[in-house]
Order: structure tokens, then sequence, then C-alpha cells
């Protein structure tokens, strides 16, 4: 399996199976989330590159409802935590509005380590 596979496996479920790469779907129904690598660097050591990978990964949800959209990426961020195909640590939350479609935006940036 690829690192993007298991981020929807440990992810779909969280999120009802409106998880999608980089951009949703025309029409998907909130809440949706989108994920994307942000970076990804290979882990050297002196005796060359291991197995282990480090990667930067950013999720963001949508949903036009704020509480249920903070409930929502509290969930995700759980998940995240528990996950046993790779560890990972949250970097960052932001809060923003996506004015033209009225949608509440959570964007959380996760460091995920994965053997390669």
């Amino acid at each position: 399996m690829t690192i993007a596979a298991d981020l929807v496996t440990t992810l779909g479920t969280t999120l009802s199976g409106r998880f999608y790469p980089s951009v949703a779907p025309a029409g998907v129904v909130s809440p949706y989330a989108v994920y994307s690598m942000v970076s990804g660097i290979p882990v050297n050591d002196l005796a060359g590159q291991s197995n282990l990978t480090n990667a930067r990964f950013q999720v963001d949800i949508f949903d036009r409802n704020k509480a249920a959209l903070d409930a929502l990426a509290e969930q995700v961020k759980t998940a995240m935590d528990a996950a046993t195909l790779f560890k990972s640590v949250c970097l960052n939350q932001m809060d923003l509005y996506e004015d033209p479609a009225q949608y509440y935006r959570v964007m959380i940036d996760f460091s995920v380590w994965y053997v390669t």
C-alpha cells in the first residue's frame, strides 16, 4: 500500500468516505475533506537512506456548520493519533472561511512517519 492509501484507510470512516486527493468532485455533499502531500523526505543516516520517510500532509475539512466542523476536526486528529499504519503528529491547525462557496474550513497539518 502507499501512504496515501493508508491515510484514506485511517480517515475514510471518520469522514464517511468523503475524503479526496487534492480536490473534491463537483457536487460533493458536506462535510468532506481533501488531502495533499506537502512534502516527503526520506530519512538518511551515516549508513545511507533508510526505509523510513517523513512527510507533511495537509488535510482540509469543509462544512457549512462550524460547530459540526470543529467536532469533525477533533475526530480527524484523534484518528490520526490512533493510526496503526503510520505515526503522526499534528503540527498546525487553522480555521478559515471560503466566502464564495460559503463553507467553513479547518486546515490541519500533520507530520507523518511511515516505512516505505
